[in-house]
């Protein structure tokens, strides 16, 4: 699919085994006489931003797999995933300033992600990061050579398939409920989740198993 259309991302709700695969792949959109440009006048609603916040509250980890070069909605869906892998060539930057134009909507989902200096640095200079200085910044969470690439993302589906699927499908919605809580809100927001979280087959079957010490088999539910 087109990144264009975010509409057409799945919020899929059913298979909460999280088995399913999202893919969302990149391509040139066109100049500022076209593309992400063109909205209409009457619909304050732009398709850019209704793709972040689909990404954001899609139940099921996203992971960014960079192998070249994302420069503005794409450093946005970077920063919208919830974890990021980059190649070592790969670079990451926001250009719009040099045709005239400010990567507006971009701006919510990267000043979560990346400290505000470096991220004004970005914005206003147009010099885009390298795969070293986007993961001093903790803009992904690991750089290899292209090669190894894929095993780093193949060796973190791995990891999460192996976890509880409604823990991770709690916690990330208490994650991003709670970022614009202030602390005593975040304090009550979590202890009211918490015996819920506990409620949940998954939890029950994980202290079963930890006691029993075997593996456990998470429903989802």
């Amino acid at each position: 699919m087109c990144c264009r259309e975010g509409q057409r991302l799945p919020r899929d709700r059913s298979d909460r085994r999280g088995r399913a695969r999202l893919l969302c792949r990149g391509r040139h959109q066109g100049g500022a006489d076209g593309g992400p440009f063109v909205q209409d006048p009457a619909d304050p609603d732009h398709f850019a931003g209704r793709l972040f916040e689909t990404i954001q509250a899609c139940r099921k980890p996203t992971i960014a797999r960079i192998n070249g070069v994302a420069m503005g909605a794409g450093a946005g869906i970077i920063c919208a995933c919830d974890l990021a892998v980059m190649a070592d060539h790969a670079r990451i930057g926001t250009p719009e300033v040099k045709v005239g134009l400010f990567p507006m909507t971009i701006v919510p989902p990267m000043m979560r992600v990346l400290p505000r200096r470096r991220l004004m640095e970005m914005f206003i200079t147009g010099v885009p990061l390298t795969a070293e200085e986007a993961l001093q910044f903790n803009l992904v969470n690991y750089v290899t050579d292209a090669a190894g690439l894929d095993d780093k993302v193949a060796e973190l589906v791995a990891q999460i398939a192996a976890q509880s699927p409604s823990a991770i499908r709690l916690g990330k919605y208490a994650c991003h409920a709670m970022e614009d809580m202030t602390y005593p809100q975040q304090m009550r927001f979590a202890e009211t989740l918490l015996p819920r979280v506990a409620q949940t087959e998954d939890a029950r079957e994980g202290f079963d198993a930890f006691i029993t010490k075997r593996k456990p088999e998470w429903t989802g539910r």
